[in-house]
């Protein structure tokens, strides 16, 4: 309850998002795989491999298109890990993130159990990865941004919305 009263004494910018408004739920699962590459192999026949080879037999397969809205990689160098320490972050122990919007796990799971996935899939990733997979599923609230076509969600807060604050003139953003 003490949570739901400092809640509620919050003065909202945007009526939208306060308690009991709603949220804006996008209508897919948001599925991430993170990978690491074979230990053997360089950063960039891994990322080169991933995003070309493993992409294209990816969306080739039987029945990805009905499953997967969308599907992104996210790639992290060396050079990138370098970056996020310097300013004093620590990035994930990971090479790339898959990301793919789906209709349901439980889609996703009949998917990947049929043999056109173990087939080609399964197959392609030890050419590139070590066979370390961590996931993580969940869903997206869209705050800010455009929604996604392809996803079926809608728009958050448009850029450009008067009621968001421009960086001060004399700060460094």
């Amino acid at each position: 309850m003490f949570l739901k009263q400092e809640i509620l004494n919050h003065t909202f910018t945007f009526p939208h998002l306060a308690p009991g408004e709603g949220s804006n739920e996008q209508p897919y699962v948001r599925f991430l795989l993170f990978v690491k590459k074979r230990p053997d192999i360089s950063d960039e026949k891994f990322h080169e491999w991933w995003k070309t080879v493993h992409a294209d037999l990816a969306v080739q397969v039987a029945g990805f298109g009905g499953h997967c809205k969308r599907y992104i990689q996210l790639h992290q160098t060396p050079n990138h890990r370098a970056e996020l320490k310097k300013y004093g972050m620590e990035p994930l122990p990971y090479d790339g993130m898959g990301e793919m919007h789906l209709k349901s796990l439980e889609d996703w799971v009949a998917f990947q159990s049929s043999p056109a996935f173990a087939g080609k899939l399964i197959e392609d990733g030890a050419n590139f990865m070590d066979g370390t997979l961590k996931v993580m599923m969940g869903y997206d609230n869209l705050i800010l941004g455009s929604k996604i076509e392809t996803s079926g969600g809608r728009d958050g807060i448009l850029p450009g919305d008067d009621r968001l604050t421009p960086a001060l003139k004399d700060s460094k953003l």
